[in-house]
């Protein structure tokens, strides 16, 4: 983010460097400077720019920003799947093995209520 900052001041900066000859500044008093035509024309432009290029990186921040918060609560969407898929999982092998002691259950009442009936049977006569 910051390099992107200084590329965009620097940029700005040179174009107006570019066609801005810095020789022909002359100062005439304390804090008092004559500069050529095109350094005025030059810093208006400059001037210009500005609130556009301070909206820009405003904006720029402030996506960088959205960008960090999605990435953050990504993070966190994936940790919260990740532990609900280990809890379910974990649920799902539990049920599994009941369903297999069932069936082993289900198996020996089975053969109980057959030994019972012929049991029962044996004793009719």
């Amino acid at each position: 983010m910051i390099l992107c900052i200084v590329m965009m001041a620097s940029l700005v900066s040179q174009s107006v460097l570019a066609d801005c000859n810095l020789k022909g500044i002359n100062e005439i008093e304390h804090d008092l400077f004559i500069y050529s035509t095109e350094c005025h024309i030059d810093y208006g432009r400059l001037r210009q720019v500005e609130p556009l290029r301070q909206k820009q990186v405003k904006e720029l921040k402030k996506s960088i920003e959205m960008k960090d918060l999605a990435l953050k609560y990504s993070d966190e969407r994936t940790e919260n799947w990740k532990k609900t898929t280990y809890k379910l999982e974990d649920k799902l092998l539990k049920v599994e093995r009941n369903n297999d002691r069932m069936k082993w259950v289900y198996f020996g009442l089975g053969i109980i209520t057959t030994g019972a009936a012929v049991y029962a049977a044996g004793q009719l006569k």
